[in-house]
């Protein structure tokens, strides 16, 4: 898996920003991927962000069912489940980004996990790019 710190303004505003921290090296593909990302309120005033994923098979698949990736936005502990968080004024939060391979995973196939971030008035937004490559063990190199 590789990291494409892609990260896009959509807006003249910097509400907030939306950084990787950790990135996950994790080579056992059964094994599930964490990358730390963060969020910081630039404003003096509480802002809330709602955040979705979007998972694309450069491969040409299916955009909309695609089963490659399994990705899941979570609290920095794990507990918590997340579509949104909300930041005080200055604060900076960490949540961790959970990438697994399906079980029926195509083999070989490259695909880009999308974060978005985007403030709850819609003033604001910013997305990160994780390119997930799924080897294929017959491959040469693999």
């Amino acid at each position: 898996m590789s990291l494409l710190v892609n990260a896009q303004h959509n807006s003249n505003a910097d509400l907030f920003q939306m950084e990787v921290v950790e990135y996950s090296y994790e080579l056992d593909s059964k094994k599930p991927r964490y990358h730390i990302l963060a969020l910081q309120n630039n404003t003096n005033k509480e802002l809330t962000i709602n955040l979705s994923t979007i998972v694309d098979d450069t491969n040409g698949g299916d955009k909309k069912n695609n089963q490659n990736l399994i990705v899941d936005l979570l609290s920095e502990d794990l507990t918590q489940s997340l579509n949104s968080i909300s930041l005080r004024s200055k604060q900076l939060i960490k949540f961790k980004v959970k990438i697994v391979y399906h079980p029926n995973a195509r083999l070989g196939s490259m695909n880009i996990c999308t974060i978005i971030a985007k403030s709850s008035n819609n003033t604001d937004e910013k997305t990160l790019k994780i390119n997930a490559n799924i080897p294929n063990p017959k491959t040469k190199g693999h």
